[in-house]
């Protein structure tokens, strides 16, 4: 099958995951409609608690995958990959619950939520098979058949039970149908049928990402901690408020992060043809586009942003003020998630090691004296610090190793 030029990959996967996550945003925007800021915030801390089993589930292996254009392991070789990761994260998940206070309710919401994401990282290996071979479109119609489900489901379940748990089960079993009748059906087509997983390769792929996992594991928990600290500090009601006021930067990083991943495979061609100046015309046009849309974002949240979120929410008005910072905070994660898989093509794991762990060192810290003392506030000092640490050192890596570009192309 032909593949799409790179114009129509980028404009596929930005409609396909905006839409997606579009829908995904309006769940948490309708569970406080539909159930109040007391479900938000449950619904929040699933979110909060399952986002670093989740990255594991994923096994930090798509850009990986996508970069692998010589095949140094087969698409089966990834795809029993995943189920390895899905199932460890799974068990480490339930593991980690013993060690909090949480309620049944949160236990059955937390557990569910995270089985949901191992759907979905399931669906994200199928989908970097078509990524690799040039067809995001399939993606894109993916995006738009589970966002629609999940909307609809999510609600409506919502809506009949009043019961957060069971609206959650919906969602995943939607998930579910739609990875099986059409993720895996789509992506069958680009492996060949006598092709196998190679319990040798299997083992040397789930050891050689070791440590990009760790990483992503790291930098995912440096954005996670100072919600979690939210909530113990100041309990639920308070991360649902917080989380409320949050719901529409998700939108706006969602779309600053879809212009950069259909780019990956194209880096790892730059790279491999030892083509630097094409390489660097990448990134600037990506750093172009992205300064453009970080300054309509931050003009449309300064203009609109405490009107829309006094329309669609109740009592909201006294937090509305965050509104504005948090899409700062927004803007600077994306610009983390950019440079990430920049440090993963350029190889610069030694750097990204120090990403993760000056991250998680500066959010821990930070969260424990911010928002310990200055509680919502609290949430959007200590992310600032720390994706100021994260940022400084992966712009520092990228220098780094574009310095010393022929020794990457030679290694």
């Amino acid at each position: 099958m032909k593949e799409k030029s790179t114009l129509a990959n980028i404009f596929y996967n930005s409609f396909g995951t905006m839409f997606y996550y579009g829908c995904q945003w309006l769940t948490t925007l309708l569970v406080v409609r539909l159930s109040g800021y007391q479900d938000a915030g449950v619904y929040s801390i699933a979110m909060t608690f399952t986002a670093a089993f989740a990255i594991l589930a994923l096994y930090n292996t798509r850009q990986y995958q996508v970069a692998d254009v010589s095949g140094e392991y087969s698409d089966r070789t990834y795809i029993h990959s995943r189920y390895l990761a899905m199932a460890i994260a799974f068990l480490i998940c339930f593991a980690g619950l013993f060690f909090n206070s949480y309620t049944p309710y949160q236990w059955g919401a937390i557990l569910l939520y995270m089985l949901f994401k191992c759907v979905e990282a399931w669906v994200d290996v199928y989908h970097g098979i078509d990524q690799k071979n040039g067809r995001m479109d399939y993606v894109c119609y993916s995006y738009i058949m589970r966002g629609i489900l999940m909307l609809g489901g999510f609600c409506g379940i919502l809506y009949a039970t009043q019961n957060l748990v069971l609206a959650i089960s919906g969602i995943t079993a939607l998930t579910g149908i739609i990875a099986v009748c059409y993720d895996r059906h789509v992506a069958q087509r680009f492996i060949p049928q006598n092709e196998s997983a190679d319990p040798a390769a299997l083992k040397k792929l789930m050891l050689a990402m070791i440590p990009l996992v760790i990483v992503a594991v790291t930098n995912n928990l440096s954005i996670s901690l100072p919600k979690y600290f939210l909530d113990r500090y100041y309990g639920e009601t308070a991360l649902g408020f917080y989380s409320s006021v949050a719901t529409p930067s998700m939108i706006v990083q969602v779309g600053a992060q879809t212009v950069f991943i259909p780019l990956i495979r194209p880096l790892a061609d730059r790279l491999k043809e030892n083509d630097r100046k094409g390489f660097l015309g990448i990134l600037k046009t990506v750093g172009i586009v992205f300064a453009i849309l970080s300054v309509l974002a931050l003009i449309a949240s300064a203009l609109f942003g405490e009107w829309f979120l006094t329309l669609v929410f109740e009592d909201i008005e006294p937090y509305t003020y965050l509104f504005v910072p948090i899409i700062v905070t927004t803007l600077l994660i994306s610009i983390n998630a950019a440079l990430f898989p920049v440090c993963t093509v350029l190889k610069e794991i030694k750097g990204q090691m120090a990403i993760g762990i000056g991250g998680l060192a500066s959010s821990f810290l930070a969260s424990v004296v911010c928002v310990k003392h200055f509680s919502m506030d609290g949430v959007v000092i200590a992310l600032l610090i720390t994706l100021a640490v994260q940022i400084i050192i992966e712009l520092y890596c990228v220098y780094r190793r574009m310095k010393k570009w022929k020794e990457i192309w030679h290694g």
